[in-house]
């Protein structure tokens, strides 16, 4: 899961109404309605509001004010093109999820199917183009509320097939693992409406996110062990990591975060199994540093605001950045992989993930000797944290270890 929030300059311009708040901070609400000269759009949400890792059904309602009949009201604009696309203004670098709008079965009715990698605020743009009449342009934020674990949810959009050379891999032997992802969509009828059937289909065309197609994280089970590398697209639009090697046995869990073509960044997750002698890594999570502060490559790397993260929401979260001889802050830190930083978050169920990056809205951010990352921590409990970034023309790693209480509860560092 990726973490943002952002401020919208241009809700005046907005019929929207407020939203009322359940469960896990999923939002619901009366349908938020624009009007622009004579049309009127409507927006309806799922009645349990849009939540992360499912396909999305999100309906709108377009009509024509100027023809409205007296007993059934204004008519309904049919037969409009409709292109629509769903980003997060505060991460303007992550891919947008674009779509068509199909017709519904109510004549002025039109519906999008988006997916979500993770929860947080989003914002719906819908270009319509009513026949014989100007386009326009209209903007909806939208809520999206972080996945709930145990909770009934339809099938994952998007799905891998994980092949390993050999097929049973052995700790410290090179080993290759190829990764193919599929769409599990549901089909449309000939007139775009949905059919009530799905279908697996090979992915082969991918955006790029932050300077790669493919982003994979590593851990082991236990959170011992950690790498984040990029598998190279292979010509038949599978990726492959060649000559990796798992430093001990164990469950590991491999975290594939990825764009397919306009459907917006995917995180998918899939298992497994190291053979070999059990054992742990020099550096296990007991001899992690339980400091709000350390030094890596010659950087003391400290967690500015430990205690300011809390679940389900999407905060400012900042990291400093000082050379460790001096205590100066460092100033020149280097863009890595199309960003100021990368950070990794990763929750002791070794299921709950966060990928997420730098408030792009300041242009200072980062040169100051601090970075501001937007976290969103998808539950309580405790995380495991990496920080990445490049200073001196060298990629470092600070590793965290963060508690996030409810926020009832006061939240610190470890």
């Amino acid at each position: 899961m990726r973490s943002h929030a952002y401020t919208f300059a241009f809700l005046t311009l907005l019929l929207v109404y407020a939203l009322p708040t359940l469960g896990q901070g999923i939002d619901t609400a009366p349908s938020p309605s624009q009007r622009v000269g004579k049309y009127v759009v409507t927006l309806r949400l799922p009645e349990g509001g849009l939540i992360a890792g499912e396909e999305q059904q999100i309906e709108f309602r377009v009509v024509d004010m100027s023809r409205e009949d007296p007993v059934l009201g204004p008519t309904p604009v049919i037969r409009a093109v409709i292109k629509s696309t769903v980003a997060m203004p505060a991460m303007s670098s992550m891919p947008a999820v674009e779509e068509t709008a199909h017709p519904e079965g109510v004549p002025g009715d039109y519906g999008l199917h988006p997916s979500f990698a993770h929860g947080g605020d989003f914002l719906l743009t819908l270009r319509i183009s009513p026949p014989a009449d100007q386009p326009f342009t209209l903007e909806f934020p939208i809520k999206v509320g972080d996945e709930v674990s145990g909770q009934k949810v339809r099938p994952k959009p998007f799905q891998v097939q994980l092949k390993t050379e050999p097929g049973r891999i052995k700790a410290g032997e090179p080993a290759a693992l190829k990764v193919t992802v599929w769409s599990n969509r549901e089909t449309r009828d000939p007139e775009g409406r949905p059919s009530g059937k799905r279908t697996l289909e090979q992915v082969r065309s991918f955006d790029i996110v932050h300077e790669r197609r493919m982003h994979l994280i590593i851990v082991r089970k236990d959170l011992s062990f950690f790498t984040h590398q990029h598998p190279e697209m292979q010509p038949d639009g599978s990726f492959l990591l060649a000559g990796f090697v798992f430093p001990t046995a164990g469950e590991y869990q491999l975290f594939f975060d990825t764009a397919p073509k306009d459907a917006g960044g995917q995180v998918i997750v899939s298992a497994l199994r190291v053979e070999g002698k059990a054992a742990t890594l020099p550096k296990s999570l007991a001899a992690i540093e339980k400091l709000s502060a350390h030094t890596v490559g010659g950087v003391q790397v400290g967690l500015k605001d430990a205690r300011g993260l809390a679940p389900r929401k999407t905060l400012p979260f900042t990291i400093t950045f000082r050379a460790a001889d001096s205590g100066k802050p460092i100033l020149d830190l280097q863009p890595y992989l199309g960003a100021m930083g990368h950070m990794i978050m990763i929750h002791d169920d070794a299921q709950t993930f966060v990928h997420t990056h730098p408030d792009e809205r300041d242009p200072q951010n980062g040169k100051q000797g601090e970075l501001t990352f937007l976290a969103r921590p998808p539950k309580a409990g405790l995380y495991h944290l990496w920080v990445e970034f490049q200073h001196q023309n060298k990629v470092l790693t600070a590793e965290f270890i963060l508690e996030v209480r409810e926020p009832s509860s006061s939240q610190h560092a470890k």
